[in-house]
């Protein structure tokens, strides 16, 4: 375990804060700025390795117009023989990332993350993810398990829905399906949230982060409703790394080796062949 309880629950909290308080934040979305530039990643899912290189790589200390934007770091493979799953632990490592550089590091709210904050049953390897995550939580913290997980949840609800550049790209966890995509709430990304926003597939919390297989017509659609060019998203897993769905939709994975991340400049203009082009693979990192 990386640190104490106490410990763990303040740097929740204090990420938590920086979320809310961030000065690039409108409402549900992280406006960067033109002179940055942005790495985007895919879903992580506990992949330590992964991690570990993209926050070296960055190397946001000596870079400070460089943004990191994660999301899905829970929930991963590794569970010990009594079925615990500890990928609190990245969340952690995230957490305390996102409060020694407040302003570089970005988060999106994730279907995972929903998941574990209503308890909602998701399968791997035959056992519930939501389950194990909360058994790992109760193994490594005792008697504080319940305060860990009230304040893990605080930070979940949290994170921002979106990250915009100016450039026109626009970055998410994931879009609503075709069915949705017309009558969505487009809204959601322009005021608080309520209890209504999350709830199960009515939600356009839910229906944001939960949608899959859309068509690339309704990429257009939705392209059009929040005004960007090309719409980088996670969600839906990709044994290469990556799938361009259509002129104005790529879709990227962290979470094995031949996973992806996407390093572009918020100042410049980029087809999706752009894109696809700018993508690196984890396993040529060399860190």
């Amino acid at each position: 375990m990386p640190a104490t309880g106490d410990h763990v629950i303040e740097t929740f909290q204090a990420a938590t804060e920086e979320n809310q308080l961030a000065s690039l934040r409108d409402h549900q979305v992280v406006h960067l700025p033109a002179d940055s530039e942005v790495w985007m990643t895919g879903d992580m899912h506990d992949h330590r390795r992964n991690f570990d290189k993209v926050t070296r790589a960055a190397d946001l200390g000596n870079n400070p117009k460089r943004h990191l934007i994660l999301h899905e770091l829970i929930h991963g493979d590794r569970f010990d023989p009594s079925g615990a799953d500890g990928s609190w632990e990245m969340l952690y490592n995230a957490a305390e990332l996102k409060c020694d550089f407040p302003h570089q590091v970005h988060f999106l709210l994730a279907n995972h993350d929903l998941a574990q904050i209503h308890g909602e049953g998701i399968m791997k390897a035959g056992l519930s993810v939501c389950e194990a995550f909360n058994a790992g939580v109760k193994r490594d913290f005792g008697d504080a398990a319940s305060t860990v997980t009230v304040a893990l949840t605080e930070f979940l609800l949290s994170l921002p829905l979106a990250v915009r550049a100016p450039n026109g790209l626009f970055f998410c966890h994931s879009m609503p399906t075709d069915e949705q995509v017309e009558k969505f709430d487009y809204t959601v990304f322009d005021r608080a949230l309520t209890g209504a926003d999350y709830r199960r597939r009515t939600g356009p919390v839910y229906q944001l982060i939960w949608g899959r297989n859309m068509s690339p017509p309704a990429v257009e659609i939705f392209a059009g409703k929040v005004s960007a060019k090309i719409i980088i998203t996670g969600h839906q897993p990709q044994e290469s790394g990556f799938a361009v769905n259509g002129p104005r939709h790529l879709i990227i994975a962290s979470d094995h080796n031949q996973g992806v991340y996407l390093p572009v400049k918020c100042s410049d203009e980029y087809t999706i062949e752009d894109l696809v082009g700018r993508l690196n693979k984890f396993i040529a990192l060399d860190i």
